[in-house]
């Protein structure tokens, strides 16, 4: 049945939160869906655990850049919302799926040689083998799922996908333990099972999903013009390849600075790789209140709604959020750090951990605000130059700054994360000067945009037409 939005779907604090909470449940999903793996596999040595850490990172690197292409499919959808439109561009949606499939498995099938002309040992990469060439099959159900978000992402009836999400880590952890370590007289797959877990459940999920948004009435595929389709996958991948490059490239970010750090010690290669583990959940929950945000952007800038206010509820839930996530990481330092060790962790080591993650609490905020900012870009069809500002940012102030005052000053090793937490800063900086630019432009193109109608209610409905 069709649903129109009504005054239950206005840009509100509470509205948005409904809606982004469930989307954050599924992007934390994939990361705990990786640490319960990585407990699993643990118990079978330390070669299998490297593999399988090895092959989430590669893969699941892939995965994001996918879940950002697919992102722009939501402002499509949003921008003229229809069953028709829904359908078409969930059909281009599936279409580009393929190709992201298809570096995943080159990917999987690529690396294994790499490390063998790395020196890796053998048994390594005959793991890190078996691992990778079943996982990377999770790829094509899990953007499936990303895609089908995106539908019900635009009609704010997001509330199933938080149970799925349920479902999802429950059964891998379930599936993980019997799969890797057997039951019975069975001895189990190994690390061959944790991958075969995680593609079950993503496969469950997928369809779980399909058959909900079907039931919903929201999409149709009845009478769609394959030229139609086709357009449709152009314009979404001409936007977010992007999009995709943004995401390739902050990934690519964090494990130089892991390398850097790590060619000084292992102890600050511990460090750094705890304070990325908390800033994933402030990942998760930017992310999702992003993605909301870039749709309800697309809806209003095509029916002539209040772009700012939108930008400025944006701004203040995503700050409000990172805020609360540093707080509780300063006040509970040493809590959280234990959360990702064991009790043979050295005190100088895990006093380091404590340090870099005070000193890093209060850039949550910067990381989360330029996540945001580059949604609402989305949102406003704006891909390129914030691929471009952000890259900059990231590698020539980031990376760049950090050599250098690691280098050239006492700072040394400490030089190449202030260099990281100030590229994340003129990141944020210089993207939300972009995303105000770009709404006061279209105010100025527009006329005010300040109606109380569009305010109170939204324009997005679906309709039967195209």
């Amino acid at each position: 049945m069709l649903t129109e939005r009504t005054s239950e779907n206005s840009l509100t604090a509470w509205n948005v939160s409904r809606t982004a909470l469930p989307i954050g449940a599924f992007y934390l999903t994939e990361i705990l869906v990786g640490i319960t793996d990585l407990a699993v596999v643990g118990s079978l040595g330390t070669q299998p655990l490297a593999a399988v850490g090895l092959g989430k990172t590669i893969l699941l690197s892939i995965l994001v850049v996918g879940f950002a292409v697919l992102s722009l499919g939501a402002v499509l959808i949003a921008e003229h919302p229809s069953r028709k439109k829904c359908g078409e561009v969930s059909l281009a949606s599936i279409l580009l799926i393929v190709p992201v499939t298809a570096i995943a498995v080159i990917a999987a099938h690529l690396t294994p040689r790499i490390l063998e002309l790395g020196g890796y040992e053998a048994t390594l990469t005959s793991l890190f083998a078996e691992y990778a060439m079943i996982l990377v099959w999770a790829l094509p159900p899990a953007l499936l799922f990303s895609l089908l978000k995106n539908v019900l992402n635009v009609q704010s009836r997001t509330g199933v996908i938080t149970w799925i999400s349920v479902g999802i880590v429950g059964g891998n952890l379930l599936g993980s333990v019997i799969l890797v370590h057997g039951i019975g007289s069975w001895d189990g797959m190994e690390v061959q099972g944790a991958a075969v877990a995680t593609v079950a459940v993503n496969v469950a999920a997928s369809l779980v999903l399909s058959i909900h948004v079907s039931r919903t009435g929201y999409v149709s595929f009845h009478g769609q013009s394959t030229k139609n389709v086709f357009l449709r996958a152009r314009e979404i991948a001409s936007l977010g390849w992007a999009s995709g490059a943004q995401q390739a490239l902050e990934s690519m970010l964090f494990i130089v600075v892991l390398y850097l750090l790590g060619m000084h010690s292992g102890q600050w290669l511990a460090a750094g790789t705890v304070v990325f583990a908390v800033m994933e959940l402030n990942y998760a929950a930017s992310g999702a209140l992003g993605e909301v945000l870039s749709a309800r952007m697309a809806d209003r800038r095509t029916s002539g709604g209040n772009l700012r206010q939108a930008l400025y509820l944006g701004i203040r839930m995503v700050g409000s959020t990172a805020l609360f996530l540093a707080v509780i990481v300063s006040l509970f330092v040493d809590e959280t750090v234990l959360l990702f060790t064991s009790a043979g962790t050295d005190e100088e080591t895990l006093d380091l951990m404590g340090s870099l993650l005070i000193w890093t609490a209060p850039f949550f905020l910067m990381d989360a605000w330029q996540i945001l900012f580059i949604n609402a870009l989305r949102g406003l069809k704006q891909t390129v130059i914030p691929m471009i500002l952000s890259a900059s940012c990231y590698w020539v102030i980031g990376i760049g700054g950090g050599v250098l005052l690691a280098l050239h000053s006492n700072l040394q090793v400490a030089g190449i994360w202030i260099g990281f937490c100030l590229g994340l800063t003129s990141a944020a900086t210089l993207l939300g000067f972009m995303a105000f630019r770009e709404v006061l432009q279209h105010e100025k193109r527009h006329g005010s945009s300040d109606k109380s109608s569009r305010n109170s209610s939204g324009s997005g409905v679906l309709s039967n037409d195209s």
